[in-house]
């Protein structure tokens, strides 16, 4: 019973920062304008699906995503639905800008705020100024942990058998619950939270990062990319960072079968 609970645990603070995460794209979106056509958490076969105004929400069997489908959004969308007036493509390029770092900066604001609580509860005679520095301080160490260890992996310092997938994110999840506390289990959905902020600035097509750069160069050219070549770029990169994960999972696997 106690391992189904650390279980269910881990599963709702991995959901609960994707749902941050979209909800982000889909509170701006919808305060710009841009009609979102449906909002999912989870990725597979659907659930429970709800329609609230123009937008279809989904909760899907698997715990391992989520979407904010956006009206023309997709480079694939039929023509009818970019040339929409409430299209993202037909949305000012600011508006855009917002909507596509919405998402990363809920993550950021929620590490935050996640540490922010762990600092007040441990330090309660401490001053609200310097308990809100040490977890400004505590999570930008934790963004700097993370491009350290992309640069590792990039130079070959770590190699890519240390990958963790959305299995071994869970499983370290419960160890925490299980070995350290709530308290522990806490700060590392808060690092896991900055984590997901970092990696998606990252500049590569198929991440919020990708979606920035390729509105930068929009923006120095001063017309858009051919959406058709846009799009194929983002799905070819989305194909390899699925194979990662995919990658990613089985090295989880094993690890837990070597134990």
């Amino acid at each position: 019973m106690q391992t189904l609970f650390t279980f269910l645990l881990a599963i709702l603070g991995f959901s609960a920062l994707i749902l941050v995460h979209e909800a982000g794209h889909c509170v701006a979106a919808k305060l710009c304008g841009v009609q979102v056509n449906e909002f999912w958490l989870g990725m597979g076969p659907t659930l429970l699906s709800k329609k609230l105004g123009e937008t279809v929400y989904c909760l899907k069997l698997l715990p391992i995503g989520g979407a904010c489908v956006m009206e023309g959004e997709d480079a694939f969308d039929t023509p009818a639905a970019q040339a929409s007036p409430r299209s993202f493509l037909h949305a000012k390029r600011w508006k855009r800008f917002v909507i596509l770092v919405a998402g990363v900066m809920m993550n950021f604001i929620v590490g935050y705020l996640i540490m922010l609580t762990l600092y007040f509860i441990s330090n309660p005679d401490v001053s609200f100024l310097r308990v809100a520095r040490a977890a400004a301080l505590h999570s930008l160490d934790y963004a700097q942990l993370v491009w350290r260890s992309l640069y590792e992996l990039a130079t070959g310092t770590v190699g890519m058998d240390q990958l963790s997938g959305p299995v071994g994110v869970t499983g370290a999840m419960m160890s925490m619950v299980t070995d350290y506390g709530f308290k522990q289990y806490a700060a590392l959905v808060s690092f896991i939270s900055v984590n997901l902020g970092v990696m998606n600035l990252l500049p590569i097509p198929g991440l919020d990062g990708g979606r920035i750069l390729f509105l930068l160069i929009e923006a120095i050219r001063r017309k858009p990319m051919r959406q058709e070549i846009e799009g194929y770029i983002n799905a070819a990169f989305m194909i390899a960072l699925f194979a990662v994960i995919i990658y990613a999972t089985g090295n989880d696997i094993m690890r837990l079968v070597a134990h």
